[in-house]
């Protein structure tokens, strides 16, 4: 008799494990385990290549925002210093050819520098912030290095450098402008309530 109280004790045991039931919460648990143990790291590196993505990203265009307005606004420096020196009471011949040795040493270089910061801009800014970084290149040879040139060429500091000058201080707004929407285009602008 003990033999049947033994089956019948082990029967509902093993009745529950062979049930249908039992088996199919069982492969559940199984699978639920597998695709958690490998779909899980994949999500999660996914994740993670998404933001070292994003911080890349980030991290250019803050370059590239360092970088350009140094650039401009060094430029735009060495182009007013050059005027500067030829107008008015501030009239120094003496100065406005250091000035000017200044600018055309440099020139080259930062021009150089705009052109491939230029470049690297249609990649992480809009298309027309991109649009106008490049106008800004323009405007520059066409506003200010070619007549700059041409007017120390043919007569150094006896020109009258006023109209230059006035032409320096507005390209140095747009250059200042310029700046301001390249910050707000990367969004790199705080957003500020209340007094500082």
């Amino acid at each position: 008799m003990e033999t049947n109280t033994t089956l019948k004790k082990r029967n509902p045991v093993t009745a529950v494990l062979a049930s249908e039931s039992f088996l199919e919460k069982a492969y559940l648990l199984v699978l639920t385990v597998l695709l958690t143990g490998v779909f899980v790291p994949l999500v999660v590196k996914s994740i993670d290549a998404s933001r070292e993505r994003r911080a890349a990203i980030s991290s250019a265009q803050v370059k590239l925002f360092d970088e350009l307005s140094e650039t401009i606004l060094t430029y735009e420096t060495l182009a007013l210093d050059v005027s500067w020196f030829g107008t008015g009471s501030t009239k120094n011949l003496a100065l406005q050819t250091k000035a000017f040795q200044r600018y055309n040493e440099r020139t080259v270089d930062l021009t150089a520098k705009m052109r491939i910061l230029a470049a690297r801009s249609k990649t992480l800014t809009s298309p027309k912030v991109g649009e106008k970084i490049n106008e800004m290149l323009k405007d520059i040879f066409v506003q200010q290095d070619t007549p700059m040139l041409a007017m120390w060429n043919s007569c150094k500091g006896k020109c009258d450098w006023e109209a230059q000058h006035l032409q320096n201080e507005m390209m140095t707004g747009k250059a200042n402008d310029l700046i301001g929407q390249l910050a707000v285009d990367l969004g790199l602008v705080a957003n500020v309530s209340g007094d500082i």
